[in-house]
């Protein structure tokens, strides 16, 4: 989509405070700015204003937004952290670092498969009413995870796996059973079952055929059975009610499967009944809101954008945006324009859904590691600068923020391996399924320890940029409108909601920045003033004489407390 000029946005205020907190990250040295006689001050800053437990007194200066809006950090229970020494992640581990993830800023946790499992990584759910007990830990339940978390502000979202259990699931088992004895049995119908092997139905287990689009472990729930619609339900009431904030939702556009179309077999990722599917979600989502008003569901639809945005339809609060890694890359390489992109995004799903909430991340547990991909820390902290502040909700795959990668191996398990703490909650690969010779390390060799005590560390960067989304919330719910900079190495955007409006600018190049803010094509009307900024290492951004400049790869937002807006164009 080609941006369009904002030739009929301004931002004139008669007495207006600007903010400048700003993410400095280059090894140049800063151009001095000519100085003039506004009445603009100028300011360089070498430490961030504002904490995570400052954030909140500042509230009284942001939108009132939905608190589905967060920033979440995605966990893998058994690879996190150990308390009690068997090798195996656990809740009372994780809860033991929630001042960790205070720290970090992060105030919900996207958490792995957590139920009984035929698999260590828990994607063949055994039984949905109940917890893996290699979890839970003597004196420590589930229970207590919640309430921990619920002390501590942190939203449990829960990864429920509604397509498909495991094998061992006593459904399965008794509909099995009943299929090839041709008894009754209520669960005959909650699978798919043949006699005969069909393209629908590939795979066996005791004389009988199943449907099983995933995996042999892990026979499809037959959704067309409204039996099996209520008892998806009566699951996700059920941990609502145990105290969970939502649901992130496995495989959501394969709940229902177009097995008859004649490019089924070269393309079957693709071929789901959308209609259905569609109908489906929200019946789910509906039913989720008369239990919490305010549940967050976010669903995985694993597919091109075009498809992915059609799925906020159902009505449903987010689902992942696959796309964003590649377009952070891509800008970072000025290959294309991100804010543009953002803008055409967010356009998209608000057309299907005006509460819709952008999901980004950059990886998982089903794709390579972020710092394999880029293997510094520069290019690191810029990525996460890309990321978090973008409007939405963004998600941190456990161990990006100290750069974590593995090795030893190949495939899914190279990118679930052991967080690296530098300390006793350490977890063992061997011990919980993904195997000895997979190792892990980071992009500058320090561990989490180390990297929260170094002030120029990846970790601090990503503590800095969550707080200042977390201070200035219009980063999570507003609309984002492009601001033209004729280069896409120059990334320039405006965030608004309400009277709140701030101004985010990455300089991706080498070189050093400048951008009039006075200027006739960008008039503030008024003196200038900065209340605070950071530098994580090298020179930090500067605003002097209403002329910000920036080193090369930075990152500044300037934010607008007051909502006297007057139009005139802004190209810079």
């Amino acid at each position: 989509m080609m941006k369009k000029p904002l030739m009929n946005f301004m931002i004139a205020l008669a007495c207006t405070t600007f903010t400048l907190v700003s993410c400095g990250n280059s090894s140049e040295s800063l151009t001095s700015s000519s100085s003039d006689s506004s009445t603009a001050s100028s300011s360089e800053f070498s430490s961030f204003p504002v904490s995570s437990s400052e954030s909140s007194s500042q509230d009284q200066n942001n939108p009132t937004i939905s608190p589905k809006y967060r920033t979440y950090y995605q966990i893998l229970i058994y690879s996190f952290a150990d308390s009690n020494g068997d090798g195996i992640g656990d809740f009372k581990g994780i809860a033991d670092k929630f001042d960790y993830l205070k720290t970090l800023g992060v105030n919900g946790i996207w958490l792995s498969p957590a139920h009984p499992a035929s698999s260590y990584h828990g994607y063949n759910v055994i039984d949905y009413y109940y917890i893996n007990p290699n979890y839970e830990v003597s004196g420590y339940t589930f229970d207590d995870f919640l309430a921990d978390a619920q002390a501590n502000d942190i939203a449990i979202v829960m990864d429920l796996v509604l397509n498909h259990t495991s094998t061992e699931y006593s459904w399965f088992l008794q509909g099995l059973n009943a299929f090839k004895n041709n008894t009754e049995s209520k669960y005959k119908t909650y699978y798919t079952f043949s006699m005969t092997q069909t393209t629908q139905c590939p795979n066996s287990q005791n004389g009988v055929f199943y449907e099983s689009l995933f995996s042999s472990s892990m026979p499809d729930l037959n959704y067309d059975n409204p039996d099996v619609r209520e008892e998806a339900i009566n699951v996700g009431k059920y941990w609502l009610n145990k105290g969970v904030s939502g649901f992130r939702l496995d495989g959501a556009m394969h709940i229902f499967t177009n097995y008859d179309s004649p490019t089924f077999a070269s393309d079957k990722w693709n071929n789901d009944v959308y209609d259905k599917n569609i109908a489906w979600w929200n019946e789910f989502y509906t039913a989720m809101q008369t239990v919490t008003p305010d549940v967050y569901v976010i669903g995985e639809v694993w597919s091109s954008e075009s498809k992915i945005e059609t799925y906020y339809a159902s009505g449903m609060d987010g689902f992942f945006n696959f796309d964003t890694r590649g377009e952070i890359t891509n800008a970072m390489s000025g290959s294309v324009d991100y804010s543009a992109w953002l803008e055409s995004y967010q356009t998209a799903i608000r057309s299907y859904n005006s509460n819709a909430i952008e999901s980004y991340f950059v990886d998982n547990h089903d794709t390579p590691r972020l710092a394999v991909g880029l293997n510094n820390v520069l290019e690191l902290k810029m990525a996460a600068a890309l990321q978090l502040l973008a409007p939405g909700n963004a998600f941190v795959f456990y161990g990006d923020e100290i750069g974590l990668k593995g090795s030893g191996g190949s495939g899914d398990r190279l990118y679930r391996t052991a967080m690296l703490w530098g300390d006793s909650y350490a977890t063992n690969p061997s011990l919980f399924g993904i195997g000895s010779s997979f190792t892990s390390s980071t992009v500058s060799g320090a561990n989490a320890t180390t990297q929260v005590t170094d002030q120029t560390s990846l970790f601090n960067y990503y503590k800095n940029l969550i707080a200042l989304k977390n201070a200035n919330k219009e980063l999570y719910s507003g609309t984002l409108e492009p601001v033209l900079t004729g280069s896409n190495y120059y990334v320039a955007y405006t965030v608004t909601q309400d009277e709140f409006i701030s101004l985010v600018f990455h300089n991706l190049s080498g070189n050093v920045a400048t951008f009039n803010l006075t200027g006739s094509t960008f008039t503030l009307s008024g003196g200038l003033s900065v209340s605070g900024g950071l530098s994580v290492s090298g020179d930090a951004p500067t605003l002097s004489g209403g002329t910000l400049s920036m080193p090369g790869n930075s990152t500044a937002v300037i934010r607008l407390s007051s909502s006297d807006i007057t139009v005139t164009p802004i190209l810079f």
